[in-house]
Parts: structure tokens; C-alpha cells; sequence
């Protein structure tokens, strides 16, 4: 347990060997982490991991860990890093992640990007230790189905999600999440859309899919005015078909932050955002 790591590429194995290696190397984290084949194969394509650019270590014939690399032009993401429970506190993390950022090097990538728990302060100071840093936080917001829906004068009017992406760049104020980019909206399936003004030129718009357990995911969220956010949100929670709402990664200094608390919204959970020149 001692030895010098083997790292190979992901490519190297099937979708189900990787997909259970990224189990393994998530047992014991904050929230359950099942991925099946199948799933991995849908962030693939939505989240553009790079299976052959992605990683997995051992110590000789034993899984130590894996890392998930995204790319989209010449930005590098982290979606996913993890070592397993009889590897964690041997230094193997810190072989694992100069891996990771010598493989997006070769992929020319100028910056490498992450998502991590704020509590999980054994992370941070892994990818601080590489040359991470902080750029912002990134917020989980929920509203439960019991919360009384909100009053609105507002009629939010349906269109489809690709007519309405037409508008990404317009209607919104700063770059999104990684999994809220305009690229991974683009081919994310079974999404609806939600808009407050001319469908030829919305002031605000919603995009949602249903998930699991009744639960609704707004994947997306749209307005250039605060007084066009509120009116969206008060809209969304006043439709009686959408119930119990998540959002996921929503900027801390976006307008929708204080629309969403405003109707029922509770931040839930918090992540930060991290960030390297390569």
C-alpha cells in the first residue's frame, strides 16, 4: 500500500467498471453518490466528460481513486475526484490531482475548474494545496411541495427550451455553472420552458425538467432585471404542477438569489467554486 501509483486512462476500461470505481471512491461521502453505466454515459454528454482524458489509479491490482475530467475549448473541469476509504489520508489524493492537471495541460487547456462542498474542508485544502483557488460560491436552493404558492399576476406562457435558449447570452448577467452552461442546456433532455413577456423577446424565462419522488429541477434561470426575476419566480411557484423545487449552482451574486428566497426558497446547501490557471 506503499507503492508507486499506476494511473491509466478511464478509456481503458468500460463505462460500468468506471461508474463503479466512481462509486467506490465516493463511499462515505456527505450524500449517497450512485452512478450507473447509464448515467455516466448521460454526463458525458451533457457535462462533456472526457472519458479517455479522465483517470484512475491503482496500487498495484487495488482501485485508489479516479478523476472525471470535463473539456470544452480551453477550459478543464473536475467532475468528479474521489479516492477510496483504505487509500484516504496516504498522500495518494495529491498524486492523483498533479495527474489530473498534467493530463488537461496536455489537453491544452488554459483553466481548470471545480465544485466542492464548503464542509468538506479535506478537499479544499487538497485543491488549495495544488494551486486552487476560490472564485465564488455557488448555491443549492429548495421549496418544499407544503409551502404555500405564491400570488401572482403574472401568466408564465410555455415555449420550447430551444427557442427560448436563442436568448442564453441576453438574459444572463455573469457565466453559469459548468452543468448550467448553454452547451450542456443545448442537449439536456425532456426540459421544459417558462417565459414573462413577447416570445420574441422574453424578459425572463425558466427551464425545468421533472425528476425523481415528484421533485421539480429548474436547470436554468433567466432575467436581466431584478424586478423580471421576481416576477418569474413568483410565477413558477404559483403553478400548481410544479411541486417540491430544486435548483442547483446558482451564483451567490446572481439577481435570483433574493427572488428565490423571497417565495419559499431555501438555500439548502453551498458549494465553492475553484478555479487555476494552467
Amino acid at each position: 500500500m506503499t507503492g508507486e501509483l499506476k494511473i491509466i486512462s478511464a478509456a481503458s476500461v468500460t463505462l460500468e467498471e468506471f461508474a463503479n470505481a466512481f462509486v467506490a471512491a465516493f463511499s462515505g461521502y456527505f450524500y449517497p453518490m450512485p452512478l450507473t453505466a447509464e448515467q455516466l454515459s448521460r454526463r458525458v454528454r451533457f457535462e462533456h466528460l472526457d472519458i479517455s482524458h479522465s483517470l484512475l489509479a491503482y496500487d498495484a491490482d487495488r482501485l485508489v481513486g479516479m478523476a472525471m475530467l470535463g473539456l470544452r475549448q480551453d477550459v478543464a473541469w473536475v467532475g468528479g475526484f474521489g479516492i477510496t476509504l483504505e487509500y484516504r489520508g496516504r498522500g495518494r489524493a495529491h498524486a492523483l490531482m498533479t495527474a489530473l492537471i498534467e493530463e488537461a495541460r496536455r489537453c491544452q487547456a488554459r483553466t481548470l475548474m471545480l465544485e466542492v462542498l464548503r464542509q468538506n474542508s479535506a478537499a479544499i485544502h487538497l485543491y488549495e494545496r495544488a494551486g486552487m483557488r476560490v472564485a465564488r460560491d455557488l448555491i443549492i436552493y429548495e421549496r418544499g411541495a407544503d409551502v404555500a404558492p405564491s400570488h401572482s399576476t403574472m401568466q408564465l406562457m410555455e415555449a420550447p427550451p430551444i427557442e427560448l435558449l436563442q436568448h442564453f447570452h441576453r438574459l444572463h448577467g455573469q457565466p453559469p455553472a459548468w452543468q448550467r452552461d448553454l452547451s450542456a442546456l443545448l442537449v439536456m433532455e425532456d426540459v421544459r420552458g417558462l417565459y414573462l413577456g413577447e416570445r420574441e423577446m422574453p424578459s425572463a424565462y425558466a427551464l425545468f425538467r421533472e425528476g425523481p419522488n415528484e421533485k421539480t429541477y429548474i436547470v436554468d434561470l433567466a432575467a436581466r432585471r431584478q424586478a423580471d426575476a421576481d416576477a418569474l419566480c413568483a410565477g413558477l411557484t404559483a403553478e400548481a404542477r410544479l411541486r417540491s423545487l430544486r435548483i442547483i449552482n446558482e451564483p451567490e451574486s446572481s439577481i435570483f438569489c433574493a427572488a428565490l428566497t423571497a417565495h419559499g426558497f431555501v438555500e439548502s446547501e453551498r458549494q465553492h467554486e475553484m478555479r487555476m490557471a494552467l
